[in-house]
């Protein structure tokens, strides 16, 4: 009897060596408004159903992140297609002129 329910218990994952997370009454809290951040996703915690997750608070969590991946990348195309624009258009400054000393001044006597 007992090596029955070892066995059940290692096929449907409850005997791996480790242990599990601690359980919380709380429910599903979502994502916050603002930009997320890295504790953010750390502290996030499904409802768990019958059988898993349940599926609208994954898919909602999925598609905010979705949609704030592709944020960043057009930031960052924007960002990266400004910093060419400026390093492709002449420098506006003037170049000092070769016969003059370049640094600090010097006293000659």
């Amino acid at each position: 009897m007992v090596v029955a329910v070892v066995t059940a218990a290692a096929v449907l994952g409850r005997v791996d060596g480790s242990l599990a997370d601690p359980t919380t009454t709380m429910s599903h809290v979502p994502l916050p408004d603002d930009q997320l951040t890295p504790d953010d996703i750390d502290a996030l915690r499904f409802d768990t159903a019958m059988r898993g997750y349940r599926m609208s608070q994954v898919d909602a969590v999925i598609d905010r992140l979705r949609r704030e991946i592709g944020d960043l990348d057009d930031e960052l195309t924007r960002t990266r297609q400004a910093h060419s624009a400026l390093a492709s258009t002449p420098s506006s400054s003037v170049e000092p002129d070769a016969t003059e000393p370049v640094g600090p001044e010097t006293d000659r006597a």
